[in-house]
């Protein structure tokens, strides 16, 4: 995890002078809302084995109006407290006069996914009162710029996490396995409010399953109905002002779109050629696994992807670790680790110094030294996942309920472990004062739970 990102509002500050201010996109008051009978919302929210479920089918319009009608008491409860947690004086200020009439405006969103944020938008007004909208921390209501700020926090507010994907004599049966931690503030809307999404197939982008929070439309960690697995990590790779105001993609859209447009044993590649066409605004490294194993076809590999289009045009893709970064002992590789830093491409000066690479090690130890006594299955991974998780060290029970209070310490939020081939994603949604490794997990059918949302009957729910 890294703090709010100072260089992009330094960058920005520099821009004001020279250009234009974007109009704020605001909503005035919403009248209150006109009582229905009923309300006709394709989507459903359950808790199922102690997990918040949401599907979602129809529009892209509908499925957001869903979301939004939902989840709505969780996006403005959410956004009240989190904003409140990180809007001291400064924050406010930038957050008003720069993210949203500078940042926000200029992030890159499909004509699909404009309509489902406005979706979503309806959604919320249609399910509360005018005076539920009133954002105290803003002194305003909620309007849709806001929705767009949630879209995009994952861009302006460094994501930490990391992924060890393993195969061959590693793994019980041979198959491909990965795990991931998703590492991030203990902020209300992705820990609290948190929720496994399953999205019906849109068309030919097929259904998928995932991990997200109230009031985003894009994916934190997730799997499609193809058995392709994608996830998200953050390297910190500073812009330059043209590239920070050109219209980027945002980063769990990407996530989102790579769900949507790959399958296949050459999904990696794939997931490569589309993230080059993609403009980002700082660096990522994306863990893409593919369904299928093939000779000479990566099923695992490591987008590392940033905004220095000079570079490999944008994207490198990692596929293994050299001996000399694990050691010149090390085992021929069998094994993918990933976390917040580039190993391929150039990193900034002094990055390393600042920040230790003991979970990178960690999980490649895997590999080499401290590989286990026995080949992983699925809990054996979630156990080895565990060893790179925060928070780290030997009081990890009160740490974490310490953590779990304050926004301002991180942890990780959830973990999954995915198996690509038979189509199943292990999901571990985290719990205040609890440490993740000692959260029960659940099981996906991915196949099957999307092919339920495809052949869901819309339900008209009452107001």
């Amino acid at each position: 995890m890294q703090p709010l990102r100072q260089a992009l509002f330094v960058v920005l500050l520099l821009a004001l002078v020279s250009l234009p201010a974007v109009a704020e996109e605001t909503a005035a008051p919403p009248a209150k809302a006109k009582v229905e009978a009923r309300v006709d919302v394709k989507g459903r929210l359950e808790v199922v084995g102690g997990q918040r479920v949401l599907t979602l089918w129809g529009t892209p319009r509908e499925r957001g109006f869903a979301q939004g009608y939902l989840l709505a008491e969780q996006i403005v409860e959410g956004v009240e407290r989190d904003f409140e947690r990180i809007m001291n004086k400064r924050f406010k200020q930038l957050y008003s006069t720069l993210l949203t009439k500078l940042v926000i405006p200029r992030f890159q969103f499909a004509e699909r996914e404009l309509a489902e944020m406005e979706g979503l938008f309806a959604g919320v007004k249609a399910k509360l009162p005018a005076e539920r909208l009133t954002i105290d921390t803003l002194g305003r209501a909620f309007t849709l710029v806001d929705l767009k700020a949630l879209n995009t926090f994952g861009d302006w507010y460094g994501l930490g996490c990391s992924s060890l994907a393993l195969w061959g004599d590693l793994t019980k049966d041979g198959k491909t396995l990965v795990g991931r931690n998703f590492d991030f503030p203990a902020f209300d809307l992705v820990l609290k409010h948190q929720y496994v999404v399953v999205r019906a197939p849109d068309g030919k982008r097929p259904g998928q399953v995932g991990v997200s929070y109230p009031g985003c439309i894009g994916t934190l960690t997730g799997m499609n109905v193809h058995g392709v697995f994608v996830a998200i990590h953050d390297v910190r790779i500073k812009p330059t002002m043209d590239k920070a105001l050109r219209p980027n993609v945002p980063r769990l859209l990407a996530v989102r779109r790579l769900l949507e447009q790959t399958h296949g044993a050459d999904a990696c590649t794939q997931a490569r050629d589309l993230v080059r066409s993609w403009p980002t605004l700082y660096g990522n490294n994306l863990m893409v696994i593919a369904p299928q194993r093939k000779d000479g076809v990566p099923c695992a590999a490591v987008l590392e992807y940033d905004c220095r289009k000079d570079m490999d045009d944008g994207c490198t893709m990692r596929l293994t670790d050299t001996t000399t970064e694990l050691g010149k002992d090390a085992a021929p590789a069998v094994c993918l680790a990933c976390t917040n830093h580039h190993r391929c491409r150039e990193e900034p000066k002094g990055y390393f110094e600042l920040h230790p690479r003991w979970r990178y090690k960690t999980l490649h130890s895997v590999n080499g030294t401290d590989k286990p006594e026995k080949a992983l299955d699925v809990a054996g991974l979630f156990t080895w996942m565990g060893k790179a998780a925060f928070p780290r060290g030997d009081k990890v029970q009160e740490t974490a309920t310490a953590m779990y209070g304050e926004a301002r310490n991180h942890g990780t939020l959830h973990q999954a472990v995915a198996e690509p081939e038979v189509g199943r994603l292990h999901v571990k949604l985290g719990v205040i004062g609890k440490h993740i490794r000692d959260v029960a997990s659940r099981a996906y059918d991915v196949p099957r739970l999307i092919q339920a949302a495809s052949t869901s009957t819309p339900k008209a729910s009452s107001k």
